[in-house]
């Protein structure tokens, strides 16, 4: 249900989240185009208005030109200096230049284009007038009045002129002459000195003048004298000179006077035309102005019309998806109280497991241990009989028991897979084999078919392999009441590093019908309730198959027909190659040092019996009590090996036990005896503070292993594991399977990691010594925690223990640091010895 309303809100919410930001992108699009347009045509509309700005700048700039070159031409008049007609002819180039820049802009307007041509035409008309004026005032020459005088004042003397004198003679005479006075006046404006300068001054009077001639002959010839009527002669050359030239002045000046007023005539329809040029300038600039206010403002109420459309679609947008966040957050607090129910469920289901574990599991393990002695000892016929079914029963309920928490590792993920070299055809075989008396018993046969392909060696988890084989055959036989069952085996896939093993378990039972057989893999499933009462079981055993398949990476199937049989396909990929250290075993001595105590704590007096039996039988001095109440003077009265307690006990649990033995500071090693495998985890006990565990049931091997390491001996091989060949040495008390693994099956990188592994050891170790008897237990605890993950990953657990109770250690602590480095010291040297002997042999 929690799973269904999770899926339900993220698949309402993320379409409308996505839906949100479709909108902004559209609405971010489509601004971007609008606002991309407006800009263009803006920019189009700035090009035009920047030609009338341009236009205007060249009008005013031909205009100023215009009055410069007015100024340059009369200032020339004036003076009759010859650099302001080079400035004057300055200005002309410029004006060209400019009208030709204005005539280029107005291209596209014909009606500006025919004023620009028409104020060119009237500038060229200008110019035609100036260059008249100046020639004309080039062209005026006062000197060659009296030029002309001279000319006919020498041509009368020559008419005069007599033979030689015959003597010396002086003559004087006196003679009057008009002088003329003028009357400056003051003209006003340019045109009124032009005026004054081309005309001269007024003749107002004239003045007469006496003059004095002197005549003097130096000659014998004979001179005439000059006669009055000569002089007059003369004196009217000179007057009709000077009235010719009176008359070319006021010619002059009216041609002047005419030029300046077309001139200004023209000058006035330049401006004219100018100031209409300027007014359609300044009417387009402002009609522009308006385009571009309009186009700003259109684009602004687009843009805002997209922004409000958008707006209201995000609120919308919104106010839906906070209603749906509403909604999921009702849902996430249904959801997480599903979750705490679930948990809680699983906590109950675990709590539930732990405790059927624990309660089943302690007085099977009673009745089991009692089974084992009792066939110790001598009994009737009828007697070993009732043993046998005994026994039986407790098995098949240890194998219910084991299914169910072997389900439960499964569904939490706590099972972990092993990688050991095993022969396929033997562990069929044998499998097979375990299951002989009870095909007897029912008198059917199995048989055995291992294909000539099949690889003689891989590299897997034998265990779960073994599981498989088991869960299957022991399905096969339960369901086949007569007929044959077969196992057999192929290789369907090989490759360089793999092999997809099939094995098929085929069997001519009861069948399952065909709308049974997609459930028959779930929990607790059986055909039909018939089959339950009729046959038994949990409806576990092919779910384990399956997920125990899955978890190696392979696949299950089933194919079966009612009345006819059963067959079920196991395909699981296995490595083709691995290292192996194989050692054959060699004869060890098991033999417990004489005297060797141990004391055994469990408030279950049957168990306590077994445990007790048991270890006496390994040869170990064994003191037991119910209850750890008066733990500590038992523990200061005598001199203990280790201690074995039960975890679940009332009042002083086993990890109460593990604390006052560490509140004692004797460095005691304490191992757990627990049934609830649902903690079957070194780490778990390592953690604790206890130096090993052991789940119940277990048998003397089990004990012996675990007591072994603490009391300087070597565990025993069991019998199930002779046949196995892994990277773990059978009676070895470090493990490096991890370590293989690690180095990917390379046996120099094990050595490497060995010999690193043994100089950090003989380091920190003597660090450790060095710190503890310093009594810096801050140092040694750091030490300790960095030998602890060492060890923890080769499995020596119980020196694991040691570290970790060294690393707990309180400042002050002293005692207990000194026993626990005795302790470490003690069982350090057989672990380090073994080591290079191991080292010795790769």
């Amino acid at each position: 249900m929690a799973e269904g309303i999770e899926k339900s809100y993220g698949s309402w919410i993320k379409p409308k989240v996505l839906g949100g930001f479709a909108i902004i992108l559209i609405f971010s699009v489509v601004s971007i185009v609008i606002t991309y347009r407006g800009f263009m045509e803006l920019n189009l509309t700035r090009q035009g208005l920047s030609e009338p700005g341009q236009k205007l700048a060249i009008i005013n700039a031909i205009i100023t030109e215009i009055y410069g070159e007015e100024t340059d031409i009369r200032t020339y008049v004036l003076t009759n200096d010859p650099v302001y007609l080079g400035k004057y002819a300055e200005k002309q180039k410029k004006i060209n230049t400019a009208v030709r820049s204005l005539n280029r802009l107005t291209s596209d307007n014909s009606d500006q284009n025919k004023k620009v041509d028409q104020i060119s035409r009237l500038i060229k008309s200008k110019r035609e007038i100036v260059d008249e004026l100046i020639k004309l005032r080039q062209s005026e020459n006062a000197d060659r009045f009296y030029d002309e005088a001279l000319k006919q004042i020498s041509f009368a003397g020559k008419s005069v002129q007599n033979s030689k004198a015959i003597a010396k003679t002086t003559t004087v005479t006196t003679s009057e002459r008009d002088t003329l006075v003028s009357k400056k006046t003051s003209e006003k404006g340019i045109f009124g000195k032009i005026k004054s300068f081309f005309v001269g001054s007024t003749e107002v009077d004239s003045i007469p003048t006496k003059v004095r001639v002197e005549t003097r002959q130096d000659t014998i010839s004979i001179t005439p004298s000059i006669s009055d009527s000569i002089i007059s002669g003369l004196t009217d050359i000179l007057k009709q000179i000077r009235l010719e030239q009176r008359e070319y002045r006021i010619n002059l000046s009216e041609k002047e006077l005419e030029l300046l007023e077309r001139d200004r005539e023209i000058m006035e329809q330049i401006r004219s035309v100018i100031g209409l040029l300027e007014k359609q300038e300044l009417s387009s600039s402002l009609r522009q102005s308006m385009v571009v206010q309009e186009l700003v403002s259109k684009s602004i109420i687009k843009v805002l019309a997209l922004g409000a459309i958008t707006f209201m679609l995000l609120l919308m947008l919104l106010a839906v998806i906070f209603r749906d966040i509403s909604r999921g957050n009702q849902y996430r607090v249904q959801l997480f109280e599903a979750k705490q129910y679930a948990e809680r469920l699983l906590k109950v289901k675990e709590q539930f497991l732990a405790n059927m574990s624990h309660e089943i599991r302690t007085p099977l393990s009673a009745i089991i241990g009692i089974t084992r002695q009792l066939n110790k000892t001598e009994l009737g016929d009828k007697q070993k009989e009732f043993v046998n079914t005994l026994s039986s029963s407790a098995d098949h309920l240890l194998s219910v028991i084991n299914d169910i928490l072997d389900y439960s590792k499964l569904e939490s993920g706590q099972l972990k897979l092993e990688n050991s070299r095993f022969e396929p055809k033997q562990i069929i075989s044998d499998v097979a084999t375990f299951f002989t008396p009870r095909v007897n018993d029912k008198n059917l046969n199995i048989l055995v078919n291992i294909d000539p392909s099949t690889p003689s060696e891989l590299w897997g988890d034998t265990f779960r392999l073994r599981q498989i084989l088991m869960n299957l055959l022991s399905n096969a036989i339960k369901f086949t009441e007569t007929g044959s069952i077969i196992v057999s085996a192929s290789l369907i896939k090989k490759t360089d590093d793999f092999a997809k093993l099939l094995i098929t378990v085929a069997d001519t039972g009861v069948g399952i019908p065909e709308e049974q057989q997609a459930l028959i893999f779930e929990e607790f499933t059986q055909a039909d309730s018939g089959v339950a009462r009729k046959y038994g079981g949990t409806g576990l055993g092919l779910t384990i198959v399956k997920k125990l398949t899955e978890l190696q990476g392979g696949e299950v199937s089933l194919n079966s027909t009612p009345n006819e049989g059963t067959t079920v396909k196991v395909l699981i990929p296995f490595r083709l190659t691995g290292t192996s250290n194989e050692i054959r075993p060699t004869l060890v001595d098991y033999t417990i040092p004489e005297g060797t105590r141990i004391l055994i704590i469990d408030d279950d007096d049957v168990n306590r019996l077994i445990v007790v039996e048991m270890a006496k039988s390994l040869g170990f001095v064994v003191d037991s009590i119910s209850n750890a109440e008066k733990l500590e003077e038992v523990i200061t009265q005598n001199q203990y090996k280790a201690i074995l307690t039960d975890i679940q006990m009332p009042g002083i649990s086993g990890y109460d036990v593990v604390k006052i033995v560490e509140k004692l500071e004797t460095g005691l090693p304490v191992i757990a005896i627990t049934a609830n495998s649902m903690i079957d985890n070194p780490d778990h006990f390592t953690s604790q503070g206890f130096s090993g565990y052991l789940i119940k049931p277990f048998i003397e091997d089990d004990l012996f292993n675990a007591l072994a390491p603490l009391v300087g001996l070597q565990k025993r091989v069991r019998e199930k594991d002779k046949a196995q060949k892994t990277s773990k040495t059978p009676n070895s008390q470090f493990d490096l399977t991890d370590i293989f693994r690690f180095a990917g099956g390379d046996n120099a990188s094990v050595k490497l990691i060995l010999i690193s592994f043994l100089d950090n050891t003989y380091k920190n170790s003597d660090d450790l010594n060095k710190y503890i008897k310093e009594k810096d237990l801050i140092k040694s605890s750091e030490i300790a925690h960095k030998m602890k993950s060492a060890f923890n990953q080769f499995k020596i657990y119980h020196i694991a223990s040691l570290l970790h109770k060294i690393e707990m250690l309180e400042p002050g602590k002293q005692r207990a640091a000194f026993a626990y480095l005795d302790e470490f010291n003690r069982q350090i040297k057989p672990i380090i010895k073994e080591i290079r002997n191991r080292l010795e042999s790769m």
